[in-house]
């Protein structure tokens, strides 16, 4: 192997480090806009979409989407790096854990609310991320 050689397979070995550590924040993005897109679709995709259980009409709820009243709980996600190469998505509504995983009661008759799951694990996010860092990386070693 020639000098020259070895320097651009350090090289783009460097630039491929930068390309994924850049893939942080556009995993970030991704996933945020995946998971809003469920307030709009009303309901999640994983490997396919399913519907949010309906809720129970009232005049107060009349032609608005489920989960969606003041828009609180959408525009409250946003993602954090974690480590170097992972994000969390986090959210500081109180009642965003109760939606996402429903509440079920244990006692008598009390609330249960179904789940209405909006952020989680998805094939189709991981593919879609995956498809992405795939190509910025072939860039690289063209």
């Amino acid at each position: 192997m020639k000098f020259n050689e070895a320097r651009k397979i350090v090289k783009d070995m460097q630039m491929a480090e930068k390309t994924i550590a850049d893939m942080v924040d556009t995993m970030g993005i991704y996933a945020i806009n995946h998971y809003k897109k469920s307030f709009i679709d009303g309901g999640f995709t994983d490997v396919s979409f399913k519907a949010w259980k309906q809720r129970k009409r009232s005049r107060d709820n009349e032609g608005r989407a489920i989960l969606v009243k003041t828009g609180n709980l959408k525009r409250s996600l946003t993602y954090r790096k974690i480590g170097r190469y992972s994000i969390r998505i986090e959210s500081n509504v109180p009642y965003a854990k109760v939606h996402n995983e429903g509440l079920r009661s244990g006692r008598g008759r009390g609330f249960t609310m179904p789940e209405r799951k909006f952020v989680g694990y998805s094939e189709r996010l991981s593919r879609k991320i995956e498809l992405k860092l795939r190509s910025n990386i072939e860039k690289i070693f063209k």
